[in-house]
């Protein structure tokens, strides 16, 4: 996807960062609650790292948003007034990748058999982010991760 052609209903650059947060505000987009939702979120964190020249930190990124916004339409029950978002921010030299949803139930890590299919999405964020966690939202919750993109010496440069 070019830098020109931004998914459905995106809101970056422009936009304020939203109140609770402290680091640069890179994109948002509001995602349907259902299978869709995943290759959207999938195409939005491409085209963030187009537009932001940091390719590198694509795979492990969409592989652990593609499991955040399944979780959340699988789990949780859509409300109109508080839509699925997935909302991207720069703090320092990481980015910091956020799924809300309406839902106040925080994901609980599981211990899945070799067999089963599902349960292992807060393993997989531990083993392959740098940082994840949730925090409440006036609406919900926000499930968040983060991947160090920069080196220390790249964000002393900008």
């Amino acid at each position: 996807m070019s830098t020109d052609q931004a998914p459905d209903t995106v809101q970056w650059l422009q936009s304020p960062a939203p109140e609770e947060h402290l680091g640069a505000f890179l994109g948002e987009i509001v995602l349907p609650f259902a299978p869709e939702a995943v290759g959207r979120a999938r195409r939005f964190v491409h085209f963030i790292a187009d537009t932001w020249r940091m390719a590198s930190a694509t795979g492990i990124a969409e592989l652990c948003v593609s499991e955040l916004v399944t979780n959340a339409y699988t789990h949780t029950t859509p409300n109109p007034a508080s839509p699925l978002r997935l909302v991207v921010l720069r703090l320092g030299s990481r980015l910091r990748y956020e799924v809300h949803d309406p839902s106040r139930t925080e994901p609980s890590k599981r211990d899945p058999g070799v067999h089963e299919e599902t349960g292992r999405g807060m393993q997989l964020l531990g083993t392959f982010a740098d940082q994840h966690g949730t925090y409440p939202t006036s609406q919900g919750k926000a499930v968040w991760f983060e991947l160090a993109t920069w080196r220390a010496d790249e964000e002393a440069e900008r």
